[in-house]
């Protein structure tokens, strides 16, 4: 079974016009921008989510989200907005895990999950700006989220099959070709678990 290496590497500027320039110089197009609001309902204690790790509380959470492209290359000029429940069946297993929703749809279920013991744990908005390099396979991602910083997140299916510490060495290694300096021990930062302590956290693989 493959083990995916997403790494978010947390840039030291809050100044995009930098990492832009960067990407530019090697050919990156910046092929789309998303503004994205997140809200995340869980039945797990504080205590228990402090405990897991990012992926773990990513699925232990239902999570509402609205979606709105902005602006990039491949931008179709549509304005509309996307909602959508994602990861459901962790509550209702009986239904679809991602469905699209109206807002007088969603306040019923979150009014059926919160009869129920569940409750908002994230409120997290960010702006997402994804990049693509000739026939790269997956986006370069910069994220500015709000109470974290900006993050770059990059993962290679080209890398899927290898171990998670040899992914890992080869995204930095990649990244780092393309002007980034990023160092092989530098971890990457965990948004919800940074979210839920109050203060940043870090791991080797942002999708573990």
């Amino acid at each position: 079974m493959e083990s995916i290496v997403e790494i978010g590497m947390l840039l030291d500027s809050s100044n995009l016009e930098e990492y832009d320039k960067i990407l530019e110089e090697v050919g990156a197009v910046n092929v789309l921008n998303v503004e994205t609001h997140d809200l995340y309902w869980t039945n797990k204690s504080h205590r228990q989510l402090s405990h897991l790790t990012e992926k773990q509380i990513k699925n232990s959470c239902v999570r509402f989200r609205i979606c709105e492209k902005v602006g990039g290359k491949n931008f179709d000029k549509d304005y509309s907005v996307s909602l959508q429940m994602q990861n459901f069946k962790i509550f209702d297993a009986t239904k679809e895990d991602n469905f699209d929703c109206t807002m007088e749809e969603f306040k019923a279920i979150v009014a059926e999950m919160e009869s129920k013991g569940w409750y908002l744990v994230f409120d997290t908005f960010k702006r997402d700006y994804h990049y693509k390099i000739d026939d790269m396979k997956s986006v370069i991602q910069m994220q500015e989220i709000d109470n974290v910083g900006v993050v770059l997140y990059y993962d290679n299916p080209d890398y899927y099959d290898l171990p998670e510490d040899e992914q890992r060495e080869k995204l930095i290694d990649e990244l780092n070709s393309y002007g980034f300096s990023f160092k092989k021990d530098e971890l990457g930062v965990d948004k919800l678990r940074s979210l839920l302590s109050g203060s940043l956290k870090f791991s080797k693989n942002q999708n573990a």
